[in-house]
């Protein structure tokens, strides 16, 4: 899906969050100014196990990803979330929040395979309720390029990625942060 879009400094940039019990942003935002760089990288990333902390995610993002030093002025600031696994917490409700408060929208997408996404919550971690579901990980290429087309928000192109071409493990999720 990166290769449909401008990957460069001064156009389409993006950042990898990874996020199980844990988050690490496996990508810095500012690392690859184009598009083959970026989609060896993106193929590179290891999958993460375990559990499906979100908030950690989120707060990553506020505080790692988008921050004043790295964003561009006037720039559309984007958040991609894909997780199989996400249940309504507070500390998930704050960080969303937060993150919605700062100007940066959020789409979801819930793998909903396994059973382990309440969509009340994958709705509301979105941005204007801004979520899709599919059953599992080989849907995620057609449902995202067509919430993420040129257009969808008003801004430039969205790209998103997946860290992986087959069907990932359960509570594998990532996260593609677009400035």
């Amino acid at each position: 899906m990166i290769a449909g879009y401008n990957i460069n400094p001064s156009c389409v940039r993006a950042a990898v969050i990874s996020y199980s019990d844990n988050a690490v942003v496996s990508i810095e935002l500012n690392r690859y100014g184009d598009r083959n760089s970026l989609q060896q990288a993106v193929r590179q990333l290891r999958l993460l196990s375990g559990g499906s902390n979100l908030a950690n995610a989120f707060s990553l993002l506020r505080t790692r990803v988008f921050v004043s030093n790295v964003i561009r002025q006037g720039t559309a600031l984007i958040a991609v979330v894909v997780t199989d696994q996400i249940q309504a917490s507070q500390q998930l409700t704050n960080e969303a929040n937060s993150v919605k408060g700062q100007g940066i929208r959020v789409i979801a997408v819930g793998i909903t395979r396994q059973g382990r996404v309440d969509t009340n919550t994958l709705y509301a971690v979105s941005t204007n309720n801004y979520a899709v579901t599919v059953s599992d990980y080989n849907q995620l290429s057609g449902s995202v390029s067509r919430i993420t087309a040129p257009g969808s928000w008003g801004c430039f192109p969205v790209t998103t990625t997946t860290t992986t071409t087959t069907p990932s493990p359960d509570r594998t999720c990532s996260f593609m942060c677009i400035s």
